[in-house]
């Protein structure tokens, strides 16, 4: 259960950081990421923790321990290839409020 929580709070510290960075630069329309309908197996969350581990993680492990789903670990590194972990990252902070 450590692991877990060491996992967490790398998410909430990422998450942290990124929202910074996002509300400082306003854009004119929001971002597709923050609009669209996510399927279930799918949460900006998830996707987060997938982009720490795949960098820092055994993602394999995430995934077989149900931590992170293969399509969260898809979008992570869609997202980090394209440049669009701050938007996953205000929608996270967006679900975190609504929770």
């Amino acid at each position: 259960m450590g692991r877990r929580a060491s996992l967490a709070a790398i998410a909430a510290l990422l998450t942290a950081l990124a929202v910074t960075a996002c509300s400082a630069a306003a854009s004119p329309a929001p971002h597709p990421t923050l609009t669209r309908e996510l399927p279930s197996d799918l949460s900006a969350r998830g996707v987060l923790l997938a982009a720490v581990l795949l960098s820092e993680g055994d993602v394999e492990r995430a995934v077989a321990d149900g931590l992170v789903t293969p399509a969260e670990v898809d979008e992570a590194i869609r997202a980090i290839e394209g440049g669009e972990l701050d938007a996953w990252a205000e929608r996270a902070e967006r679900e975190l409020a609504e929770d």
